[in-house]
């Protein structure tokens, strides 16, 4: 399907959502959460999302954590953000780190997951890819001020590859509760890191590495994010901002 000349990916999109969702008790995902101590024969889609899931994990030594579901529901996460908190929700941790029971039977097509134990995915919003032809000028990426919508804090250009950014100024209802968990603590992250943005060959890495790094905090954030051979832009709660080594030759442009 095109649009004005350009492939069409909302299809495409609908039907990963209605699969992977949690906000639809009727979706193969929330099936799955359902049914603990059992295996579960899933679409071939969530067992690839769940088995990247659980790679990043073991990428970020549990920093990124898909078993968190039960922690972002105890913070007031339970229902789609924009009908806001969920009435009655306790903001008591919730144990995490179970990411290591979760079992996956590739050639049954199944999961199983221990009881008490329910899955989260991550959200596409704020990930991006792309391509340029060899002789294109590069695509310009506007990092977005987290203290301030309207502004833009830098500007860089890539001709191929992705970035991701995570925060924890936007899905925010209430003093420290927003919807980045600390797999350590059952609780919504407390590092000295409001934002991060993360540069790389592949959106899903970026995207898992920008939540680890706000949960890590600046020095281990950034500690894993060079490990896995990426760039970040991050942004501390006083405003100010770092960038990795070499990531300035990249950039356009600052406010």
């Amino acid at each position: 399907v095109t649009v004005d000349g350009q492939a069409d990916l909302r299809p495409w999109f609908a039907e990963v959502e209605a699969m992977l969702t949690r906000f639809d008790p009727g979706s193969p995902l929330s099936w799955l959460n359902a049914h603990p101590e059992r295996w579960v024969v899933v679409p071939q889609l969530l067992l690839h999302a769940v088995g990247a899931a659980l790679e990043a994990a073991a990428a970020t030594d549990g920093a990124f954590d898909p078993t968190i579901l039960g922690a972002l529901e105890g913070a007031g996460y339970g229902q789609s953000f924009d009908l806001g908190p969920t009435p009655g929700a306790t903001a008591a941790p919730a144990r995490a780190g179970r990411w290591g029971e979760v079992r996956l039977d590739r050639h049954l097509q199944a999961i199983w997951l221990p009881q008490g134990v329910r899955l989260d995915l991550v959200n596409a919003g704020g990930d991006l890819a792309c391509r340029t032809a060899p002789r294109d000028m590069p695509y310009l990426i506007d990092i977005e001020d987290p203290f301030d919508s309207e502004r833009t804090i830098a500007t860089f250009g890539l001709h191929r590859g992705a970035a991701a950014t995570s925060s924890v100024m936007g899905r925010r209802w209430g003093e420290g509760l927003h919807h980045i968990i600390d797999p350590r603590t059952g609780r919504p992250a407390r590092s000295n890191l409001v934002q991060a943005t993360v540069f790389g060959p592949r959106a899903a890495m970026a995207e898992v590495l920008a939540k680890a790094a706000i949960v890590l905090g600046e020095h281990d954030g950034l500690r894993l994010v060079q490990k896995h051979g990426h760039h970040a832009l991050i942004v501390r709660s006083d405003g100010s901002i770092i960038m990795t080594e070499g990531l300035e030759e990249y950039r356009h442009g600052a406010a």
